[in-house]
């Protein structure tokens, strides 16, 4: 009797908590909190898609049960409300003639969400979460879109969680660190690699790294090599990550940066030649001396010096300094690429890139031989 009494009151709350919810903004909210307090799990997403049906959410709903097969693909009750049964080995549409009736087995069930389609929803929630919880400056809320942001790991989520939460202050792009490294796939990884060269904050740097050092794959390998011929500040950043991941593929590029010429800007200041000079007047030549030569014979001949008397005005401008900039080329050590390399290899050669490549080519012919 007793279990009756509260069956029926159980009932009695759920259509009046229904009714209540009429209001278009009001049951938007109810979602979204429902959202934010639910775990990622198939159950989890099973429990709200069946409060979306009783409230009328029925795209939401069918959002949700496609989430539970997302998760497990052989739960009986998610197949039975998209209106599929199993035939074989594989689920399908079930035929209106088997008479299987299910929640929506009406409407027609449209195929699975393109990658596009899943970023783009994606993107209007990682917004949402960002604009009503992670602004706040209210420790418990951010807490609630913290723990909302971590429960995503679709793929194709790793742009729109970059766009957005790059935007944020140090607190919230340490998040988005972390939720990257948790997202599957090459997107995830490169978004990773391009935060750790580009962000000013080292406590991000030291994140990125760091989730990029709990992934299994090796997608962030090839953009931080390449980052190796960048800008001094992308090289000692990439080089810096690259002994972290302890990337043996990146040991030859990271002997060849050892050393580099770079481009320096150098000032200096030069006496240039005096510009044209000019005379007004007249000038007289006179014999200013004579020199005896003697021949060979014993004559004597005479060797005049002429030289000349101006009379007039001259005019001519003096010597001028001026101030020049020259592009020189300067070496450069790195001392991030040789702390990268022992990381990597365990031995020391300093800054001789001769010595480093001999014996990267003996390393490699040795495991050539043991495969």
């Amino acid at each position: 009797m007793i279990r009756s009494i509260l069956t029926v009151l159980l009932v009695v709350g759920v259509a009046t908590a229904a009714h209540g919810l009429d209001d278009t903004a009001q049951l938007g909210h109810e979602y979204t909190k429902r959202l934010l307090a639910m775990d990622d799990t198939a159950e989890a997403h099973a429990a709200l898609a069946r409060w979306c049906e009783e409230v009328g959410l029925k795209e939401k709903a069918k959002r949700h049960w496609n989430e539970v097969v997302f998760r497990d693909p052989d739960h009986a009750a998610a197949r039975a409300a998209l209106g599929q049964v199993r035939r074989g080995e594989e689920w399908v549409k079930a035929a209106e003639s088997a008479g299987i009736s299910a929640p929506g087995a009406d409407d027609a069930e449209p195929s699975a969400p393109t990658f596009a389609e899943r970023r783009l929803k994606l993107a209007l929630r990682i917004r949402s979460i960002y604009t009503e919880y992670l602004g706040s400056l209210d420790p418990s809320t951010w807490r609630k879109g913290a723990d909302a942001m971590l429960m995503i790991r679709d793929p194709a989520a790793a742009e729109p969680v970059h766009r957005v939460l790059s935007t944020g202050r140090e607190k919230t792009r340490l998040l988005m660190c972390k939720v990257l490294g948790q997202l599957p796939g090459r997107e995830a990884a490169r978004r990773l690699a391009r935060v750790l060269l580009t962000d000013s904050s080292e406590a991000v740097y030291e994140a990125a790294v760091s989730a990029l050092e709990m992934r299994s794959d090796d997608h962030a390998l090839q953009p931080l090599t390449n980052a190796l011929g960048g800008s001094e500040e992308a090289l000692r950043r990439a080089a810096r990550a690259l002994g972290a991941l302890r990337a043996e593929p990146a040991v030859a590029n990271l002997i060849a940066r050892l050393n580099t010429q770079r481009p320096r800007v150098k000032t200096v200041r030069e006496k240039r030649s005096p510009g044209p000079h000019y005379f007004f007047g007249t000038v007289v030549p006179y014999i200013a001396d004579v020199d005896p030569v003697i021949g060979p014979g014993g004559a004597v001949a005479w060797d005049p010096v002429i030289s000349a008397v101006p009379w007039g005005a001259s005019a001519g401008a003096e010597d001028v300094v001026v101030t020049v900039r020259r592009i020189v080329y300067v070496p450069v050590r790195h001392p991030e690429v040789r702390e990268a390399l022992v990381k990597i290899t365990g031995r020391d050669f300093g800054f001789d890139e001769s010595a480093w490549f001999r014996w990267h080519r003996r390393h490699q012919a040795a495991a050539g031989a043991n495969e």
